[in-house]
Parts: C-alpha cells; structure tokens; sequence
C-alpha cells in the first residue's frame, strides 16, 4: 500500500463535499508544483506533500483513529523559514492561521510524522511556542477552509 496515489484514496474513502474539496485542494496543490509522497507505517497510510525536494507537512485520509473522532481528512502544513518572515494584510488569513495553529508536547509525536521538531514558529510576526514542524492543522476541508489553505500554499511556495 506504500505510495498510492492520494487521489484514488479520496476517491475510495470519502464522499459528497468533503470528496470534491479534498480532491480540489490535491489539484491545486499539485498545480503549484507540490507533490505528494506516500508512506505506510504499517497501519495507516499517509502522503507528505513535497515542494521543491522538501516536506511541507502532512495530509492524512480516513484513518481509523480519525474516524472515530469524526474526521475524515486532515491536513498539516509546516512551515519553512522564508514563510515566518512573510506579512500579509489578509486579516481574515491571519485569523483562520492563529485558529489553526496546534501546539505538539515533545515526545508525544514519533517518526515519520514530526522527525524535525521545533520549539517555536514565528507565523505573520506572532510567535508560537511548542509547536512541531507542521504547526497548523486542518481538520475540516469546507469551501472557506479550503480557499484560506489554497491562500497559505501560495505564500509557502
């Protein structure tokens, strides 16, 4: 299972809006010339998705863990140091960024998923603490999620 294509699991595991968002933000994230790289670490299977030769963190799609939490997709987006510097006057971006920034105790996350952790981000000026390497976390992929995350992968890229 190592390595399928992400797109026939979204197929296969998720339906109705969150299929058709999901399968949108896949699109569109290759399209700005991210790819996605599957791995299996035994009992579930997730894609990191790769700009550039490098991890910008971690999408993940109907888990049994998460299913039992009412999640179906998720998404981790980390952060590489050009972005801590990055502003924007998009305050709606800046909200939807702070609701979704995560912090990870150390220790609590193994490889593969936070191989590089690290203290702190710096995102749109404001410092965060105790964050690992993908500090923000999506849970839900509705229509306002979703243009708020196509906005983010522009300024990552």
């Amino acid at each position: 299972m190592s390595g399928k294509i992400i797109e026939v699991v979204i197929n296969e595991k998720l339906v109705g809006k969150i299929q058709k968002n999901a399968l949108e933000l896949v699109t569109f994230m290759q399209d700005q010339g991210i790819s996605f790289e599957g791995f299996d670490d035994g009992s579930n299977i997730r894609w990191t998705p790769t700009y550039r030769g490098r991890g910008i963190g971690c999408v993940a799609v109907a888990e049994e863990l998460m299913l039992s939490a009412g999640v179906s997709f998720a998404l981790w987006l980390g952060l590489d140091c050009e972005f801590e510097n990055e502003c924007t006057a998009d305050n709606e971006l800046q909200e939807f960024v702070t609701a979704h920034v995560v912090n990870c105790p150390q220790g609590l996350c193994k490889p593969p998923y936070c191989e590089n952790n690290r203290n702190s981000w710096t995102i749109f000026g404001r410092e965060y603490e105790s964050t690992c390497h993908a500090p923000l976390a999506f849970f839900t992929l509705d229509d306002d999620v979703l243009e708020n995350i196509k906005k983010l992968v522009l300024l990552i890229k």
